[in-house]
């Protein structure tokens, strides 16, 4: 497989590999085959609402899954650590409902003792530098899936921007988070709505 020869390259640094739900389990010989290459986690091999099949890979192999577009909620979370589908859990701010429910799945998961990592879902630089805050949280303990702005955008929504260091790794923020960029709000503006309260 091609993992081999990325191992055969890279020697023995940390590889993961995503595969956005594209398999089943009937590939279960192909999994088991992975086991080889001391990988740091499986992610998403399965379909995003079959939890049940996530736990029988799981079960029958010793490289870690990562359910990621399976964890859509708190209760989602807890379904999949009480049923052993996962030894890790990527969190997306975005596909959760926002950092309150984020934060939420993060704590269940801690007390579960499945560790987590943070997923983008290419926001703005105020979405990643969201995403950036939440990763400082002490159970995600893998790199997140953060990127800079320049990776998506010519010109962030968001100002500033969001830049790697000389590190080549993103800080959390210290004066404040970035806002949306107004020039550009009123540039891409299509419509707007006034909305009042009753009162």
């Amino acid at each position: 497989p091609m993992i081999k020869e990325v191992r055969r390259a890279f020697g023995d640094c940390t590889i993961h590999i995503d595969c956005n739900s594209g398999y089943t389990l009937d590939a279960l010989d192909e999994f088991r085959e992975l086991d080889k290459y001391q990988l740091a986690m499986i992610e998403q091999p399965l379909a995003h609402d079959d939890l049940l099949d996530h736990a029988q890979l799981q079960d029958a192999i010793d490289t870690p899954i990562c359910l990621d577009a399976s964890i859509r909620s708190l209760q989602l979370a807890k379904q999949a650590t009480q049923l052993n589908s996962c030894q890790w859990v990527n969190i997306k701010p975005g596909r959760v409902g926002g950092l309150t429910p984020a934060v939420a799945i993060h704590n269940w998961c801690q007390q579960a003792g499945i560790p987590c990592w943070v997923g983008g879902m290419l926001e703005s630089a105020v979405g990643s530098a969201v995403c950036i805050e939440l990763a400082t949280l002490p159970n995600f303990v893998y790199p997140g899936d953060l990127f800079p702005s320049s990776r998506f955008y010519t010109r962030d929504l968001g100002q500033p921007e969001v830049v790697l260091t000389e590190r080549q790794t993103m800080l959390p923020y210290e004066n404040g988070l970035p806002e949306p960029d107004p020039e550009l709000l009123e540039k891409f503006t299509r419509q707007r709505t006034l909305i009042t309260s009753a009162d």
